[in-house]
């Protein structure tokens, strides 16, 4: 999508905008993002908040199982790297397998669980 300028009542192609602030609904695309995220609102990366205000912003629940595959999954593999110490890891406690599923850990892959100490 190419960048657009209202110049003088002209539309024209731009490669540099300075924009201020966006105001957007829907969904916002870039090749990146720039910031530490620390001024998002909704958004919890390793759990569900209870909610976005009188505090319930810091409550959080996960879930006990987490269900790997599914359908139209094919083959779910778990692949860790030298980078990692070759560890994987979830917060949930238990891990299972849907019906029909094929998960495969790769060789020198450990999965650990409830990484957390939750349950």
């Amino acid at each position: 999508m190419a960048l657009t300028k209202v110049q003088g009542g002209v539309v024209k192609n731009t490669a540099e905008l300075s924009i201020t602030s966006v105001h957007a609904s829907g969904v916002v695309t870039a090749s990146s993002f720039v910031g530490d995220g620390s001024q998002l609102t909704g958004v919890s990366g390793f759990a569900n908040a209870q909610g976005t205000s009188c505090g319930l912003d810091q409550v959080f629940t996960t879930p006990v199982t987490l269900t790997l595959g599914g359908s139209g999954c094919g083959i779910v593999s778990i692949t860790a790297t030298a980078a990692t110490d070759y560890v994987a890891f979830v917060r949930a406690k238990n891990i299972t397998v849907a019906s029909g599923s094929t998960v495969a850990i790769s060789v020198g892959t450990t999965v650990r669980t409830n990484i957390l100490g939750l349950f």
